[in-house]
């Protein structure tokens, strides 16, 4: 069954769809949230997402994808639950299901470790929006037109942000002594987060 079809019936209140939906969705759901929250809260933000969908399916009226409304609703749920709670702790721990590095070799190990911590905590140390945008972007694959529309700001605004973003975050590297070359990368899976913002913002 298509997941049109999935909407539909869950929208009726199949609650089997629905938990079928929940499946095909909860990997990326809860990946964004550790991305944004860190491990440790990132599944009562995920619970807390469904919940909020559940409710709110027959509010979703296929305008955008539906992968798109519950990305929203996990940056917009993240997002108010940083700010509620004024947490401010290490987040950098933030590989969700399927996207863990693989164990480095021994003598890559420290520098790769190295690197990781500090591209973290340089994305970390980004204003909301910026750190919003990049995670969206680079670790999730979004366009920066689909990253526009999960945040609800215009094309140019995003890329705005991920051009700031990539400013910052090159500043930040050039100050640590931070630098991505043929002899220190970042652990496979994870080649990109030398330049987090992209290239095309």
């Amino acid at each position: 069954m298509d997941e049109n079809s999935l909407i539909e019936r869950a929208r009726s209140g199949d609650d089997d769809a629905f938990g079928q939906l929940v499946r095909l969705h909860q990997d990326r759901v809860y990946r964004t949230a550790v991305r944004l929250v860190g491990p440790e809260d990132a599944k009562d933000v995920t619970q807390e997402v469904f919940l909020k969908a559940y409710g709110e399916l027959k509010k979703f009226h296929a305008k955008s994808a539906l992968s798109t409304w519950l990305y929203r609703m996990t940056v917009n749920l993240a997002l108010n639950y940083l700010r509620g709670m004024r947490r401010e702790r290490d987040r950098r721990a933030r590989y969700g299901p399927g996207v863990s590095p693989p164990p480095p070799s021994p003598d890559r190990g420290l520098l790769d470790q190295e690197l990781t911590d500090a591209v973290w905590a340089a994305i970390d140390s980004l204003p909301e929006r910026q750190r919003t945008a990049v995670v969206l972007h680079r670790f999730e694959g979004l366009s920066a037109a689909e990253t526009a529309q999960v945040m609800g700001l215009s094309l140019g605004a995003v890329e705005s942000l991920l051009h700031r973003a990539k400013q910052a975050l090159l500043q930040s590297f050039q100050e640590t002594g931070l630098r991505a070359g043929p002899n220190r990368h970042p652990p496979e899976k994870n080649t990109r987060n030398a330049d987090p913002a992209g290239s095309n913002g």
